[in-house]
């Protein structure tokens, strides 16, 4: 009897500890929508699980953020997608670099699941890109000053929100 007690009571301690403890908040690309650019009017902002990146189909198991951005005449545009799978990542990239730009530099672009980067002009404008795991990041308008300077502010904001995201 004692023993069946004391399991019991083992059994409840345990569920209410785990039960009582915070809930780990998880980093998703819905978590940037709150992004701005100071000098930029937010044009819109969606959330979707598959979708596309300039007319790439992506994973239909991927959760994806899109944000569009104007000043004067000139648009931006921004992408963060997070893939099921790191080799998910891989595959998307290596089409997207070769859309974009040539076979050759989709190669040497990245670390196949790691990590890759490709700045440079399209056909469209500019895109500065890189990807890390399952993650994604793609900006992509009409002048290399404006991307840097978006991916730059980004990158702060990424910082805030995963200290936030942490704590």
């Amino acid at each position: 009897m004692k023993r069946s007690y004391l399991i019991v009571t083992i059994i409840l301690a345990i569920v209410a500890l785990t039960s009582c403890s915070p809930a780990k908040n998880e980093l998703v690309p819905g978590r940037y929508a709150g992004f701005k650019l100071s000098d930029h009017m937010d044009l819109t902002t969606k959330t979707e699980i598959g979708g596309s990146i300039m007319e790439l189909a992506l994973e239909s198991d991927s959760l994806l953020l899109e944000k569009r951005f104007a000043r004067g005449t000139e648009e931006l545009s921004m992408y963060i997608v997070k893939f099921e799978r790191a080799s998910q990542t891989t595959g998307f990239w290596y089409r997207l670099i070769r859309d974009v730009s040539n076979s050759f530099r989709a190669t040497i672009s990245a670390l196949p699941l790691l990590y890759g980067e490709f700045s440079g002009e399209t056909r469209d404008g500019f895109m500065r890109a890189w990807f890390s795991g399952r993650w994604l990041y793609v900006f992509f308008g009409d002048s290399r000053d404006a991307i840097n300077n978006a991916v730059n502010a980004f990158k702060d904001f990424e910082k805030s929100l995963v200290k936030s995201i942490e704590s």
